[in-house]
């Protein structure tokens, strides 16, 4: 019986054992992993050097038991404790050069060839501890590439387009594995084209290859000044938050504009994206649009031409510094400009047609009403995200054009003519 018991207990414990490596293994399925000290790899009598591995070496992990991780470097296979490893970071890196990039098992120039990166392939770069090469991973091919034959991408942004949105891929093939899919009318980064298929990332940061043919151009509205867009079969409205941002209150508006999935464009300052660059950050990676209103909210009329023009372009250097690009409209303070004005910018000037006058009377009721009286498809609605009873009115005012059967867009979708 004791004899059985322990049969048991063995097959139990080492059962165990297979499911935590498997699941593991599952779990980060080709991870990428960077050598922090220098250890040695281990046979799998866990005693026996096979090769020491430098630090910033870069390793394939399978799985991780009992403190011990089994890796792949260069070709050899074993173990070292896992406390030596922590996650490689990547970047993005295109595949240039006459003939097709060779990957290698090893950085010995002559080593087993694994296969080629396509021309203008994008792939995963990791920095390795020799100089003039990197480790890359395209789909399932992993292994080493001379760093001559990369360099760093350029992107541009573009629209998935069609109801059922795009199906990212590992590979630019219908026969790469699955990763996601993304809606359609998501914004995303594009990196590459080639054969048919792009590389793009999304604010989620969802990375891989979409068919080319399911990405459109980004409409771009013409200049000129506008209060209002086109009335559309689909209801549209365009909610404009000015003077912002605030490091409370923004974020306030934020959350409840994530609740119901609405769009919004901002009108910042530079002065307060100056104390507030995080939150600047957090307004444009949840998809909102972000216009320009001035450096410290002069007005306009007021002062030089040059005057002007520095409270813009000011304003326009430090957002473009915490997000990658500049604003994409601009709204005069208190609504003065003139035509050097006007004629001076680069973007589109942006009035409104509701103004809730929720500056002033600082009530979230008096807010409601005002778009209740005043809110029509193809309008633009005037609040502030400086003032808290803004923000408290808000869940109410988009509760109430929900039911209305509005769907929340920026400013530049609205005032873009539909193709």
């Amino acid at each position: 019986m004791k004899k059985w018991l322990y049969s048991l207990l063995t097959v139990l414990l080492v059962s165990a054992a297979f499911i935590n490596i498997k699941t593991v293994a599952a779990q980060d399925k080709m991870a990428i992993r960077t050598v922090v000290e220098e250890t040695y790899l281990l046979s799998d009598d866990f005693v026996t050097p096979i090769t020491s591995l430098p630090p910033k070496a870069i390793v394939i992990l399978h799985n991780i038991n009992a403190g011990w991780a089994h890796i792949d470097y260069k070709g050899q296979q074993g173990y070292v404790p896992s406390t030596t490893l922590k996650s490689a970071q990547s970047t993005l890196m295109l595949a240039t050069a006459k003939n097709p990039p060779i990957v290698r098992e090893t950085t010995e120039t002559q080593a087993k060839h694994l296969g080629n990166l396509h021309l203008d392939s994008v792939v995963q770069a990791y920095a390795t501890n020799e100089d003039n090469w990197y480790f890359v991973q395209y789909g399932n091919l992993t292994g080493y590439v001379i760093a001559t034959a990369l360099k760093t991408p350029t992107s541009k942004k573009m629209l998935v387009q069609g109801q059922d949105g795009l199906i990212v891929r590992s590979i630019a093939s219908k026969s790469g594995e699955n990763i996601a899919t993304i809606p359609a009318n998501t914004k995303v980064d594009i990196y590459t084209n080639f054969q048919g298929w792009a590389y793009v990332v999304t604010d989620q940061n969802i990375q891989g290859y979409v068919l080319e043919k399911g990405l459109k151009e980004i409409p771009v509205p013409k200049l000129g000044r506008y209060s209002q867009g086109a009335a559309t079969k689909t209801k549209r409205i365009a909610l404009t938050f000015d003077d912002g941002p605030h490091p409370t209150v923004t974020k306030e508006i934020l959350a409840t504009l994530q609740k119901y999935d609405a769009k919004a464009t901002f009108f910042i300052t530079g002065h307060r994206v100056n104390k507030s660059p995080k939150v600047l950050k957090e307004i444009y990676d949840a998809g909102h649009e972000i216009g320009n209103h001035t450096w410290n909210h002069p007005k306009l009329t007021k002062i030089t031409l040059d005057q002007a023009k520095a409270q813009i372009n000011e304003t326009n250097k430090i957002v473009k510094s915490i997000i990658g690009q500049e604003p994409t409209l601009f709204r005069p303070p208190y609504g003065a400009y003139n035509k050097d004005i006007l004629g001076s910018l680069s973007v589109p000037l942006v009035m409104w047609s509701v103004d809730t006058l929720d500056w002033q009377h600082r009530t979230p009721s008096k807010t409601l009403k005002a778009v209740q009286n005043g809110a029509y498809n193809g309008s633009i609605i005037l609040m502030h995200d400086i003032h808290q009873t803004t923000a408290d009115a808000l869940d109410s005012v988009l509760s109430y054009l929900t039911k209305q059967g509005y769907e929340f867009v920026t400013v530049s979708e609205l005032i873009t003519p539909l193709k």
